[in-house]
């Protein structure tokens, strides 16, 4: 069953690995998701690992010129 989530709500994220990842990115997700940056910072303990504030986004909307990267969620 998919859940949708209402667009334009915050929500937190992290991801691994993503070294050139910054606020006011894209990223779009393998299952019709997307979501924009809005704030960073490093794991104190996972150097690889980035926590993201983000805001749901409709795909339709995002911006021609934006930088957007893929995510192909995994699971754990």
């Amino acid at each position: 069953m998919k859940i949708c989530r209402q667009p334009f709500t915050p929500c937190k994220l992290y991801i691994d690995g993503a070294e050139d990842l910054s606020v006011g990115d894209f990223i779009i997700t393998s299952g019709g998701s997307s979501y924009l940056v809005q704030a960073t910072r490093p794991s104190p303990s996972k150097p690889e690992r980035l926590y993201l504030d983000c805001l749901r986004w409709v795909r339709e909307q995002i911006p021609a010129d934006a930088k957007c990267h893929q995510l192909n969620w995994y699971r754990r």
